[in-house]
């Protein structure tokens, strides 16, 4: 294959382990003025945006990794792949209305895609949404697996509790991760802060009301 093609640049592309590397191969390929439309649709030039935007964020460039994701989706909206790297980069830069649009695309085109629920869920919970978090992380682990991912899932849902106040309702979730994961370091700690909660909240009733201990 002629190493000054479009089709070469992409495959040097994959092939490179540098990012910066992979950057100039896909820049050569969207400069190229004679692309041949029978190879390179809307749906592939999206692609080659999309992999320059993954390898920007790589090297921290941002603002310019979102500008190439805005013009993957520009050729190819229904990508949600693109759809959840925009909302990556959006919620990294606090902007967190942006990046709840990004991941309600995504669950309009896949109402069951697990990890646009579960990023849209760790966005409302860092705004102090927790109850709408939880409904989120709730939508992922409808029948609980013994997967590594619904320990995730488990934990952030029961961060949200404790951002709530609802330490006993955290404490069930700390749990489950530790069913799933034994040794799941966050679970662990999680766990202690919550009980600790609420025995704290446990000892206060009963100092404010200690009729309620008597027979």
């Amino acid at each position: 294959m002629d190493s000054d093609t479009p089709e070469e640049w992409f495959k040097l592309a994959f092939d490179a382990e540098d990012p910066e590397e992979k950057i100039e191969y896909f820049s050569l390929i969207l400069e190229y003025e004679n692309l041949d439309p029978e190879l390179w649709s809307n749906e592939a030039l999206a692609l080659v945006w999309n992999n320059k935007g993954i390898a920007l964020s790589f090297l921290g460039h941002d603002e310019e990794a979102l500008e190439c994701f805005k013009n993957s989706v520009r050729l190819n909206k229904s990508d949600v792949d693109v759809w959840c790297n925009m909302g990556v980069i959006l919620f990294s830069t606090g902007n967190y209305e942006d990046a709840i649009k990004c991941y309600n695309r995504i669950l309009r085109l896949d109402p069951s895609n697990e990890n646009a629920w579960v990023k849209k869920g760790d966005i409302l919970r860092v705004q102090g949404m927790h109850n709408e978090a939880i409904e989120c992380y709730s939508k992922v682990h409808k029948e609980i697996e013994l997967d590594n991912k619904f320990a995730i899932v488990w934990n952030k849902k029961g961060l949200a509790y404790f951002g709530l106040g609802k330490y006993e309702d955290a404490i069930k979730c700390f749990n489950r991760v530790l069913k799933i994961d034994p040794e799941h370091i966050d679970a662990i700690e999680n766990l202690k802060a919550a009980m600790s909660k609420a025995k704290q909240i446990n000892e206060e009733i009963r100092l404010s009301n200690p009729s309620a201990c008597k027979m």
